[in-house]
């Protein structure tokens, strides 16, 4: 591929080559600029794992577009570039508008200094981008999530949401059952959020938010008569989610979805089972779950019954695993066959994949059969092994310290100990991160989730009202001059008014929000500009509502389900509780459900991202100190 300034300089000529008129923010693999660093030995890994499999397009369209379009990128980034574009060029055949497969094939041409073919295929995806159609933007979108998750499944990274967010968003008005494919990988997504936030030990709260999401992404699946495939795995894991905690139930979290009440883990997998009962991915996903739940018989016979259809490295884990439960259950003295099969099954998985928990596992197992040695040679390749996904790092240290111990190494037995409580505290860190990410205030947002263009905000100027979206004057109300009423700002007060609102609405409101310090002529709090660098979410949100005169909360159906939004409109009702005065304004910027602390309350209603003049004024009044107007 050449030497790296010779990379580079091409890849910035080919971004500039695919500039936003031509095909947006959607780009393709060979643009792509997560999959710009890849090394040879993971591009070599993924094309072992992907280059044999097959999928029909008339059943699952997406998820062939996606692998199809995968193996094209690995054959070229593996310089084999004549094979690339013959898979590319089929793809074509099949799916005559892949955006993804233009695009990868327009690069190539250019490459290559075929210019004419090059503007034959930009041409086509010119078409294509104008059309806007949404089947081939959700599949273009799908398959970029795909692709990125493809590379950080194994890590914990989650950089690939926002695109398969984007995929379900387009396709809202869509009837097509690909819905379900999209659908169901935002699920996934969310299952291995939820899994890194319970390694973590995150809060109860966000635990909670996330099963909820997830469980809703799966039953919407199994509802809306998806793939049986799809389907069966939903119902898995459905029953995963409920495993990961054992305090969880569909009843508390999901009221309103009665097919779900009175279901277990166990119930869940049984649907699973009797909608494939030979689906490779649901036997082998069941199996290991039927190893945490004891019953190891029934988990050896679906473990099998997978490899003999596919020797997955996920099926040689868990088996290694089920063995390794076995012998832990087998008495004092244990049968060491079962650790001679465990050891055989973690090799067969690193084989397929290198991942730190089978390092690490591998290890115990060398441990538990006496040889030390091989043992500290195995958690040295586990801590160096950058995947970790699925598994507490915490544990090597620990299983590393001990053999230590046993080898009369007591300095280094305490040194990894330590290491084990610094990898913990890293761990929550990063649940904490990885939940402040998901749940509100945008860290994760690609800038396309926020795009005005979503909410068909009215943007021309209309008599009577506010254009929020303009920078002219707002016109007199006709009942008096919203000026006139604030002659000073709130002496005892840092600023006149904190305002609060879901990052989905955070360009709308910025907006506002600089209207409103611009024309009122009074000081706001908003997040971007008045929190303390370094500080707390929580303690920036708490510290700014106790220096705020008045608290502006922005309702919209995503605001209602945001976690910040909730902890901001709780302390801002708690804050009221301490005032002689009312403090709390609420807006509705889009319709959704009031929010029960809002019932009683007076609010004012946005129309098409506007405001009524008179509604303006009363807005303006309701930031004067001590009025009682909302």
């Amino acid at each position: 591929m050449g030497d790296a300034n010779t990379e580079s300089d091409y890849f910035s000529e080919i971004m500039e080559m695919m500039r936003s008129d031509i095909i947006g923010e959607q780009g393709c693999h060979l643009t792509w600029p997560e999959l710009r660093h890849l090394t040879k030995q993971e591009l070599d890994l993924s094309w072992s794992v992907v280059k044999g499999r097959k999928v029909v397009f008339t059943e699952l369209p997406s998820y062939y577009c996606a692998i199809v379009n995968l193996q094209g990128f690995l054959r070229y980034r593996l310089e084999d570039e004549a094979v690339a574009e013959d898979i590319f060029r089929d793809l074509l055949a099949v799916d005559a508008r892949n955006i993804c497969a233009l695009g990868n094939l327009a690069v190539i041409c250019y490459r290559d200094s075929r210019f004419a073919e090059h503007e034959e295929y930009l041409d086509r995806l010119r078409t294509e981008i104008a059309r806007r159609d949404p089947l081939s933007r959700a599949r273009s979108y799908y398959d970029r999530a795909h692709t990125i998750r493809h590379f950080e499944q194994d890590k914990r990274k989650f950089t690939y949401i926002p695109y398969i967010k984007k995929a379900i968003e387009i396709s809202k008005n869509l009837t097509d059952r690909e819905k379900s494919e999209w659908r169901f990988d935002y699920g996934l997504a969310l299952y291995r959020k939820d899994t890194q936030l319970t390694v973590g030990k995150a809060s109860v709260a966000i635990l909670e938010s996330g099963f909820r999401d997830a469980s809703l992404c799966f039953h919407e699946v199994i509802s809306n008569d998806g793939p049986v495939g799809y389907q069966a795995l939903s119902w898995t894991f459905l029953g995963i989610l409920l495993q990961n905690q054992p305090s969880r139930t569909f009843e508390v979290t999901l009221p309103a979805v009665t097919a779900l009440h009175g279901l277990n883990a166990v119930g869940c997998f049984e649907q699973a089972l009797e909608l494939a009962p030979l689906h490779p991915i649901v036997l082998r996903r069941v199996g290991s779950e039927m190893t945490k739940l004891k019953q190891f018989d029934r988990a050896r016979t679906l473990l099998e019954a997978s490899l003999r259809q596919e020797q997955s490295w996920f099926a040689y884990r868990h088996r290694g695993l089920l063995n390794l439960s076995l012998y832990e259950h087998s008495g004092s003295k244990g049968d060491i066959g079962y650790l001679k099969e465990a050891e055989k099954d973690f090799k067969e998985a690193l084989e397929r994949k290198k991942v730190h928990a089978d390092y690490s596992d591998l290890g115990y197992v060398m441990y538990l059969l006496g040889n030390r040695r091989a043992a500290v040679n195995q958690y040295s390749c586990a801590v160096k092994c950058p995947r970790d996904d699925f598994f507490n790092p915490a544990v090597t240290h620990r299983r590393w310290a001990r053999c230590l111990r046993d080898m009369g190494e007591a300095k280094g037995a305490r040194f990894q100990e330590e290491k084990s409580k610094e990898v913990e505290q890293a761990l929550m860190q990063g649940a904490k991160r990885i939940g402040e990410k998901f749940i509100g205030h945008g860290a994760g947002c690609q800038g396309f989730e926020c795009d005005l263009e979503r909410f068909n905000y009215f943007s021309e100027d209309r008599r009577g009202f506010v254009n929020i979206l303009s920078e002219e004057q707002h016109p007199l109300s006709p009942i008096g001059d919203p000026l006139s009423f604030l002659t000073k700002r709130h002496a005892d007060y840092k600023y006149d008014f904190f305002i609060s609102f879901s990052h989905i609405d955070h360009k709308w409101a910025l907006l506002f929000f600089r209207k409103l310090e611009r024309e009122v002529e009074i000081r706001g709090c908003i997040r971007y500009r008045d929190y303390e660098c370094g500080g707390a979410i929580s303690t920036n949100i708490m510290s700014s509502i106790r220096k705020s005169a008045k608290i502006v909360i922005i309702i919209s159906p995503d605001s209602v389900t945001d976690q910040w939004c909730r902890f901001e409109v709780n302390h801002a009702l708690a804050e009221s509780l301490k005032r002689d005065y009312v403090c709390v304004i609420p807006i509705m910027l889009r319709p959704c459900n009031i929010p029960a602390q809002f019932e009683l309350m007076t609010f004012i209603k946005c129309q098409d991202g506007q405001f009524t003049v008179d509604d303006w004024y009363r807005l303006g009044k309701g930031l004067q100190k001590g009025t009682n107007a909302t």
